[in-house]
């Protein structure tokens, strides 16, 4: 079998050369001494193609650039030929080259360095006004003062061209994923950048540039510079992405008027100069803010790490709970049974056992390992779910504690919940409840909760609300020994409403404390987390990083 052609090196070396050559000469008849946009393609094109195709990229480029030269031989003399014959790529080549070997605009993959870019723009634009005013002046012999400006509107057009095309390109190599190209179009069409700029920056332009065509002298000096405004506004809203759609959009407003209309004179060469010297800050400006959205990106992301983290280990806490709960019972249920042999064999020995002090105390111990398991895990919470424990478990120590208590369940999906947020509502119930009666003029506690489901998202709110009486004083110390032990019946930490309020941002929630006049409120919103852990994420590009000395 023959080697297929784009392996064999000769012929991907021709191919490379005939590409650029009929690329420059497609984008040529477009470009202008204002507006050169084979300026911004060059570089484009150095600063991501290979080295070893560089040769390539020079034969395809001098082929034609020759070709027009060689035309004006007989208007403008074989020195001016001479001099234009040279193609302006290899004036840009050891520049680039010197800029990718010490100070590289794309250090590594998915990384720029948008100084480096600058810079090196910068430099080729200057290489590129030293080889057209050599030209020019060979060509007109023009008088001092003409010159320097002259030599400066060489400077500006082709870096007013990198500026327009280089980013593009950039963004199109960066986010390029082969074989996922209508996933790629379909993100940019949904995304707020494309959606504003059709939405603002695309009508703005379009109404400017009519003004400053179809406006007087004042307007046509206003207008170019109002395209700033949304300019800067995108730019602080999504970074560098905007200023590198908007700003070539601006630059090809600007542009295309002079070239259609002819119209370059002093005033245009400051807008000209303004154009190129606000674009360049706000490449620099969107660097800076695209960092640090990335790293807000990063920090959003290491915040949904600690909370997935964390009800993570909620959860697995509470499983082990409920395994020492299931040992303790198992625990008292065999205290139970060997307790009742020994009482059948004392019996035999010891008459009245049962009012012994040995037989007492060990009656005392499996009730504390009972009352033990039962505040880790309840039984009515394990095999009956969450408002069986509200209304039994609760409603029972405080009762023991002189404490009137109502309970009230409604709404739907319960059952649909995660674990996890259904052992939290719990413990933020018992922690709540051992709150408001830690005042001792509560005497009656209510709680309500209620779940639903809101546009695909499942939520819990639950309140506890602790009814305030001074009549009630005197029963409450005359119950203190059971409203101490209430906390360690309900397995509660003793937590205070900042420890709540964390618990529950666990979960996407919010907390608020409320006293009415006679009341204590606490009011908890937790959302259901799972639904978010289970989405199957969208597979994207792998992120740009912009490095901004």
């Amino acid at each position: 079998m023959g080697k297929r052609w784009w392996t064999n090196d000769w012929l991907l070396q021709l191919s490379v050369a005939v590409g650029y050559g009929l690329l420059y000469l497609v984008i040529h008849p477009y470009s202008s001494s204002h507006w050169p946009i084979h300026a911004g393609v060059r570089l484009a094109c150095l600063l991501l193609v290979p080295y070893r195709f560089w040769p390539a990229l020079l034969l395809g480029e001098a082929v034609p650039n020759g070709y027009e030269a060689f035309q004006c031989l007989d208007s403008l003399g074989p020195t001016w030929v001479a001099i234009k014959s040279i193609p302006p790529f290899a004036v840009a080549m050891p520049i680039v080259w010197a800029c990718r070997t010490w100070m590289p605009p794309l250090p590594a993959k998915n990384l720029v360095d948008i100084k480096a870019l600058l810079v090196c723009g910068l430099l080729v634009s200057i290489g590129g006004m030293i080889y057209s005013t050599a030209a020019h002046a060979v060509e007109l012999h023009p008088s001092t003062p003409f010159a320097l400006i002259s030599a400066v509107t060489f400077f500006l057009g082709p870096y007013l061209a990198i500026l327009s095309v280089v980013p593009w390109v950039l963004m199109a190599k960066l986010d390029y994923r082969e074989g996922h190209l209508r996933e790629q179009i379909g993100q940019i069409l949904s995304s707020r950048l494309f959606l504003d700029t059709v939405a603002l920056l695309v009508p703005t332009f379009a109404v400017l540039t009519w003004m400053s065509v179809a406006g007087n002298d004042q307007v046509k000096q206003i207008a170019p510079l109002a395209m700033f405004l949304p300019m800067a506004w995108l730019t602080l809203k999504h970074g560098w992405r905007a200023a590198a759609v908007a700003g070539p959009l601006a630059i090809a407003c600007i542009s295309l008027e002079i070239s259609i209309y002819d119209d370059f004179d002093t005033k245009t060469f400051a807008i000209q100069t303004f154009l190129a010297i606000g674009v360049s800050c706000l490449f620099a400006l969107g660097a800076r803010i695209s960092v640090q959205l990335v790293q807000e990106e990063k920090e959003r992301n290491s915040a949904v790490s600690v909370q997935r983290l964390a009800r993570q280990s909620l959860q697995l806490s509470e499983q082990r709970m409920r395994q020492t709960s299931q040992a303790l019972e198992y625990l008292a249920g065999t205290l139970h049974i060997t307790n009742g042999r020994l009482l059948d064999q004392m019996r035999r020995i010891v008459p009245n056992i049962e009012s012994h002090a040995f037989y007492k105390q060990a009656v005392a111990t499996q009730n504390q390992v009972y009352r033990l398991a039962e505040s880790m895990h309840p039984v009515a919470w394990r095999e009956r779910g969450l408002p069986a424990a509200l209304n039994e478990t609760i409603a029972r120590a405080l009762d023991e504690a002189g404490i009137a208590y109502r309970c009230e369940i409604n709404g739907r999906g319960f059952t649909r919940l995660a674990p996890a947020v259904l052992t939290a509502t719990y413990r933020t119930a018992c922690e709540a409840v051992v709150y408001v009666t830690s005042r001792l003029a509560c005497t009656r506690v209510n709680l309500m909760l209620r779940g639903g489901e809101t546009h695909g998202k499942r939520w819990v709110v639950l309140r506890v609300e602790g009814v305030l009486e001074e009549t009630g004083v005197a029963s409450a110390v005359y119950h203190s020994d059971e409203r101490k032990r209430l906390g360690a019946k309900l397995g509660a930490s003793m937590l205070d409403i900042p420890e709540m309020r964390d618990h529950v941002h666990i979960f996407d929630g919010l907390l608020h404390l409320r006293m009415p006049a006679g009341h204590l409120q606490i009011t908890a919103l937790l959302h259901d987390a799972m639904q978010e852990e289970q989405r199957p994420e969208l597979r994207s590009a792998p992120p740009l990083r912009l490095w901004v000395k």
